[in-house]
């Protein structure tokens, strides 16, 4: 059930990360008109390794979605952020002290993970637990 659910998440999330604050007490009512196209990205964890590699976005772009499309359920990602903030990850990443945010368990296939990256520079990822790939693998989100 929930591999069938991935995909509604994913835009859902995506909308909700492009959508201004709002203050309640302006009490003006919400648009009609579409939601403004999602800006959100998504790498692929796929059997065969990790497309894109390096993913090249604009800094108003606001989240990444990392989506294990493979057939391995202990696909665990880990983002360098080194010096820049970090400012959101969803529930199954930690963002730890040192500058880095990890898998807290391993995304199931059809499942997904996402963080925000709002600075511009290199973050560099690691991707593991591919049976095809135990060494991992790595790439790369700039950020212009």
């Amino acid at each position: 059930m929930r591999s069938s659910l991935y995909l509604p998440s994913i835009i859902l999330v995506s909308v909700l990360c492009l959508l201004p604050s709002h203050d309640a007490s302006e009490a003006e009512p919400f648009p009609s008109t579409i939601p403004p196209e999602s800006k959100s990205h998504i790498i692929s964890v796929t059997d065969s390794g990790v497309n894109p590699s390096t993913l090249h976005i604009s800094e108003n772009d606001k989240f990444i979605f990392f989506l294990n499309d493979s057939s391995d359920s202990l696909v665990t990602i880990a983002v360098n952020y080194s010096k820049h903030a970090t400012h959101c990850a969803s529930g199954n990443l930690k963002i730890q002290d040192n500058g880095t945010i990890r898998s807290t368990e391993p995304i199931a296939p059809k499942d997904f993970a996402g963080a925000c990256f709002h600075d511009p520079g290199s973050y560099a990822f690691t991707v593991q637990g591919l049976r095809s790939r135990p060494e991992g693998l790595k790439g790369t989100i700039i950020i212009k």
